[in-house]
């Protein structure tokens, strides 16, 4: 072959050749190597391949005598792979040595896709393996491709066996080839396996467009368990939704200072008091009769404190039993005593933490409870019944009262420490009849809340009801007008309200009685109060209850007044 053909041949090869003498000459050097190395062929021949191709394997593979194959070298970027081999001549003795290279940069990125993709077959078949649902995935023919022990076990076939069959052949009455001509996934199926009701899910597997296969999942074994956990999810949606509306009502501010109706110079400079009070820490207690809105003036005074975003938290001193009270107020930990809740539970003070607490009826807590909440006000801490480990609480306290502190403190039933910690700032909310310019302002904003309850469009009072409600004293305040105008509504037909749609009481004691005798004026309130507590307990039937209701005070304030006045 003359070189002429030779040259032709070797620059026709898509690899580099490069081939040097003893002397490290370059003597082979064909068109590939120029792209590669970036040396014209007539340059680059008869120079040493250090500086052709500086580091070359070639020298060292001519001096050793031992052949380099699967070489990797990169140029330029791109990755190649070397074949070196030593040139022997007739006596053995090598006279230099040549190389091929190829690139195989983009075999590389194929090899490195497919070892990702083999690593995450593996990790595919570990999850499915590892997974307590049955797995089971077939091709577009309805062959089997793959399937794990868990459904396998189910269907009681070996896995390996399962490989290749029909899905018919694996599980009777599928429904599998039917989503593989529709496409259409199949979501929460009841079928029945080996005697067994299961919940499963079939799904299409679609790639550019077209349906490859389809694979099927056992989601409950048992169509029991999917029952049961139903149920439970039912019983956990219910407990959430008791706990949203316990957590509503916890946090829940219903009142603000412009519900305080003030037309009075008397509630517009309480209603000062309250902005001023309001921004400070300090314990408010809130004297008055029953009946005046002191549970009103609590809420604003959180509202319009530094805390309103924070918990308002209601306590009802008279209304716990005794018994129950401590474990109300500062909780308990599991096992504190017969019937205590698992885990404990929180207390009124720490779920009023960050917030304000309202201990309504402060005059009614027992004796006993009274040091408790002195450690509290003093150490701002407190304890879970049955636990030893004290609480930090950042609380602030309102107390209210409608009893005479001072005189429960002469007779041993109020502490006088505790009387001096809440008595930091005092706010005696007046009774109505100290101020009934506010009785307009009351009314008109009665008028519109029941309107909306009832569905009325009442208007207006007759002009013989407005001079009732101005004389009279109103010994149950706010809360008794409140529930004459709601007593009104039920009975009203047209726009106005007239005397015969208040309770009989009301209108029977403005008319003159014969007590305006020089009698002084306590007594004189006394025998009304005496004679309204009696006719509400008639009209009730004795249903004192109602009788409360009747009158606008508590169930507690009127076993006080009737213990007072001896009716049995």
């Amino acid at each position: 072959m003359s070189k002429i053909a030779e040259n032709i041949i070797l620059n026709s090869i898509h690899n580099q050749v490069l081939g040097i003498d003893r002397e490290g000459r370059v003597i082979v050097y064909n068109k590939s190597c120029e792209r590669v190395f970036g040396w014209p062929m007539e340059e680059a021949l008869g120079r040493h391949i250090s500086e052709v191709v500086p580091k070359s394997g070639l020298i060292k593979c001519m001096e050793t005598g031992k052949p380099h194959i699967g070489r990797k070298f990169y140029s330029n970027g791109a990755l190649f792979v070397a074949n070196r081999t030593p040139i022997i001549d007739q006596n053995g003795e090598i006279v230099g040595a040549i190389g091929v290279a190829q690139e195989i940069t983009e075999l590389q990125t194929i090899a490195d896709e497919l070892e990702s993709v083999k690593e995450l077959k593996g990790i595919l078949e570990t999850i499915l393996e590892a997974g307590y649902e049955g797995f089971i995935v077939i091709n577009e023919k309805g062959q089997v491709i793959m399937i794990n022990n868990a459904f396998a076990e189910l269907v009681g076939i070996n896995p390996n066996e399962a490989i290749g069959l029909h899905i018919s052949q694996v599980v009777e009455n599928t429904k599998m080839d039917t989503v593989l001509e529709t496409g259409t996934p199949q979501i929460g199926e009841v079928i029945k396996l080996k005697g067994r009701e299961m919940v499963v899910t079939r799904h299409p597997i679609i790639r550019d467009g077209k349906i490859i296969g389809a694979v099927g999942k056992v989601i409950f074994k048992d169509v029991n368990q999917l029952i049961a956990l139903a149920d439970k999810v039912q019983s956990l949606r219910r407990e959430l939704d008791f706990y949203k509306e316990e957590l509503k009502r916890y946090r829940s501010i219903r009142y603000s200072l412009d519900d305080i109706c003030a037309q009075s110079p008397k509630m517009h400079q309480l209603k000062e008091t309250i902005r001023r009070v309001a921004r400070g820490p300090s314990t408010v207690l809130i004297r008055g009769e029953s009946g005046t809105g002191k549970e009103l003036i609590a809420h604003a005074i959180h509202q319009e404190s530094p805390r309103r975003s924070g918990p308002f938290i209601k306590v009802n001193c008279a209304a716990v039993p005794e018994t129950l009270l401590e474990s109300e107020l500062f909780g308990y930990v599991d096992g504190a005593f017969t019937g205590a809740r698992k885990g404990g539970q929180a207390g009124k003070f720490e779920l009023a933490n960050g917030g304000t607490i309202f201990l309504d009826e402060i005059g009614d807590m027992p004796f006993a409870m009274q040091a408790k909440l002195l450690r509290v006000l003093q150490e701002k801490e407190i304890e879970r019944l049955g636990d030893s480990r004290p609480r930090k609480v950042d609380i602030r306290i309102i107390a209210a009262t409608n009893r005479n502190l001072e005189e429960l403190i002469e007779q041993g039933q109020f502490r006088q420490d505790l009387y001096y910690r809440l008595n930091v700032v005092t706010l005696n909310v007046p009774p109505l009849r100290e101020r009934k310019e506010d009785i307009r302002l009351l009314v008109e904003r009665f008028i519109e809340k029941y309107n909306k309850q009832f569905g009325l469009k009442v208007t207006r009072l007759s002009p013989q009801v407005w001079d009732l409600f101005l004389t009279y004293h109103w010994p149950g305040n706010v809360r008794e007008l409140e529930n004459v105008m709601e007593r009104a509504f039920n009975v009203v037909e047209g726009q106005q309200i007239e005397l015969n749609h208040l309770p009989p009481y009301l209108h029977q004691g403005s008319e003159k009685s014969g007590l305006v005798d020089g009698t002084p004026l306590p007594e004189l309130l006394a025998k009304i109060e005496e004679k309204a507590i009696r006719e509400a307990l008639e009209m009730s039937g004795g249903n004192r209850a109602q009788a409360a209701k009747l009158l606008g005070i508590t169930r507690a304030w009127l076993y006080n007044r009737l213990k007072y006045y001896g009716i049995e």
